[in-house]
């Protein structure tokens, strides 16, 4: 590997970017196509599973297994602690392993977590099998980020968009699902046995795609070092490691990822529900289909952000989104039980919270070259996700201090973090700046 310049670890240059647009060429715009469908399918599988058991935590799996508020914080602590050191290693691995490959084996021990669900009876089964599918499910976002980051690198922000609004469409669609499931399956098995059975299908749809990514390579990154000795792919993998820990911009916009603790995670999935059932009294259905609601606006939101990020600047993008992402969650805090009210709100808040991981994986991307990108995403989604354990035994600790308004202090403070995201902004650049100025140099 050649020797890295200061100006190189700040950010990836001209040369480098007309690198990986050169590995991309070989690549027929079909193939493309494909390995971008195939991620945002998986994407989506990933996201539906995932909040498909998590719209179901805070109100009947409580009731089946009896759980209590701070229980659900700490399941969701165990399973993101899990999900946040996996990430970390995928920098490591990926010189070994072709990233589709990767993301297939991901897929399917997911599968298996999901389905594993379906048989749990107590507070530590339940852990278990949360555990193996977060095992699984920790793959899709550095690899998947890292592989359509190296395959678009003309328009990563709108692709990277586009895949996060896709994967939104899971979340989307996994409440609707739950509830009309339940609806249909209750009276002929009983609530505690329909959210059993309603898992099934989606685990083994996430099976089949998963299966699809062994039926495709990874060209792209074929084509730039792989073929290098085990021994070499080691050392460069630690000296990736190295250099992005030591790029500055890189911390800033990883600690911006990592602050705001309201838009992302199992939080809201997981609390919000309890709130409007438990605090307004808006029952089940109302409950679970809020998340659906928040899911409409974060479709919209991070393509249209994407879209204008990669026309301007980005960080003054990012900068509007943390506002705008504080102000709404304010207003769901403390919002009552109106619900066209707070059918208008959960949109807008949809829209600005889900709109922040779409900037921040551009800038990554905009940061660092195409040889430390494994290293940079785990190294983003480890320092991003582990923020969430905290929130989430926060959260549950003031749900459970506080009562009728243990939701309201807690999803308060939570909207102070976007602003201290802002104050850590205050030390971050725009990449593309940089590259601007060294190509007119």
């Amino acid at each position: 590997m050649s020797s890295v310049t200061e100006a190189q670890v700040a950010t990836a240059t001209p040369d480098m970017v007309a690198e990986a647009e050169q590995a991309t060429a070989a690549v027929s715009d079909r193939e493309k196509l494909v390995i971008l469908w195939l991620s945002n399918i998986n994407h989506a599988l990933n996201h539906m599973q995932g909040n498909m058991i998590t719209s179901m935590t805070g109100t009947v799996i409580a009731s089946s297994l009896g759980l209590s508020a701070f229980e659900l914080g700490v399941l969701s602590t165990i399973r993101h602690m899990f999900n946040s050191w996996l990430q970390l290693m995928f920098g490591f691995v990926i010189p070994f392993v072709h990233r589709l490959k990767l993301l297939g084996i991901g897929s399917v021990v997911l599968a298996l977590g999901t389905a594993a669900t379906s048989f749990v009876g107590s507070f530590w089964g339940f852990a278990g099998a949360r555990v193996l599918a977060a095992t699984g499910a920790s793959a899709q976002h550095p690899v998947g980020a890292s592989l359509l980051a190296s395959y678009f690198p003309k328009n990563r922000g709108a692709v990277l968009a586009l895949n996060t609004s896709i994967s939104s469409l899971g979340t989307l669609f996994a409440p609707i699902f739950v509830a009309g499931a339940i609806y249909l399956l209750q009276d002929s098995f009983g609530q505690d046995m329909a959210w059993r059975l309603l898992i099934m299908p989606i685990a083994l749809l996430s099976l089949i795609f998963g299966a699809f990514c062994f039926f495709f390579r990874d060209r792209v990154r074929s084509r730039i070092g792989q073929e290098s000795s085990n021994k070499v792919k080691l050392v460069k993998s630690v000296q990736s490691y190295g250099r992005v820990l030591k790029n500055r911009n890189f911390i800033i916009i990883a600690l911006v990822f990592m602050v705001g603790g309201a838009g992302r995670g199992e939080i809201t999935p997981t609390y919000l529900p309890w709130h409007l059932e438990r605090d307004l009294g808006l029952g089940v259905a109302f409950a679970v289909a809020a998340l659906s609601i928040i899911q409409f606006g974060g479709l919209a939101g991070p393509i249209v952000v994407g879209w204008i990020s990669d026309r301007v600047s980005r960080v003054g993008v990012l900068r509007a989104s943390l506002v705008l992402s504080a102000v709404a969650t304010w207003v769901v805090a403390w919002i009552g039980a109106d619900i066209a009210a707070l059918v208008v709100t959960l949109l807008i808040y949809g829209a600005f919270t889900h709109s922040r991981g779409t900037l921040t994986q551009a800038l990554i991307a905009d940061s660092v070259t195409e040889e430390e990108q494994d290293a940079a995403f785990s190294l983003y989604f480890f320092l991003g996700f582990f923020s969430v354990p905290f929130w989430a035994l926060l959260t549950g600790y003031v749900m459970d201090t506080y009562g009728d308004q243990g939701f309201s202090v807690a999803f308060t403070i939570m909207g102070f973090s976007y602003i201290l995201a802002m104050i850590v902004m205050m030390f971050m650049k725009d990449p593309r700046d940089e590259q601007r100025r060294l190509a007119q140099a």
